[in-house]
């Protein structure tokens, strides 16, 4: 077997290695967290472990000798515009990754947010779901932590 194909196989399976050594991290750093952040570690495992297949096949590619120049620009381009397109999103994802991490509020909380007020919900990835009287109203998570929050915890504990 040529050099080369030895060395592109080492180098794949070099990623595949450090991916499932990834994962196996995330899971044990996952038990720390209650079930909620579940949730993000799965998100985050399944991330990394296409991230690095890819960059993986990409780097066996250029062992043997292909030019992948094309293609790293053709992916960094795409990464660049779904970000860009993506970036509310990807903001709501991230900060409702923290909220469930540092978790500043429970359901039963009520709380004052973007000119809204009400009890909390329902808490996920994307947004905060509190209710007044009058409406339900959903806030983007960013938007939890970008502007001034106003939090009166749940005085009984009705929701643990």
């Amino acid at each position: 077997m040529d050099n080369n194909v030895v060395q592109a196989i080492g180098v794949f399976l070099f990623c595949i290695v450090i991916s499932i050594v990834i994962d196996k991290t995330l899971k044990q750093l996952s038990q720390r967290f209650d079930s909620e952040a579940s949730g993000s570690f799965r998100l985050m495992s399944n991330s990394q472990r296409t991230i690095l297949i890819i960059v993986g096949a990409v780097l066996a590619f250029s062992k043997l000798g292909f030019d992948v120049t094309g293609l790293v620009t053709g992916l960094g381009l795409t990464g660049f515009a779904l970000g860009f397109a993506l970036k509310d999103a990807i903001s709501n994802l991230v900060a409702g990754v923290m909220i469930v991490l540092y978790k500043p509020i429970k359901l039963g909380d009520h709380i004052e947010v973007a000119d809204s007020k009400g009890q909390v919900v329902d808490l996920n990835l994307r947004y905060i779901t509190i209710k007044d009287q009058d409406a339900t109203h959903l806030i983007p998570n960013s938007l939890f932590l970008s502007d001034k929050i106003t939090i009166n915890e749940c005085p009984n504990n009705e929701y643990d």
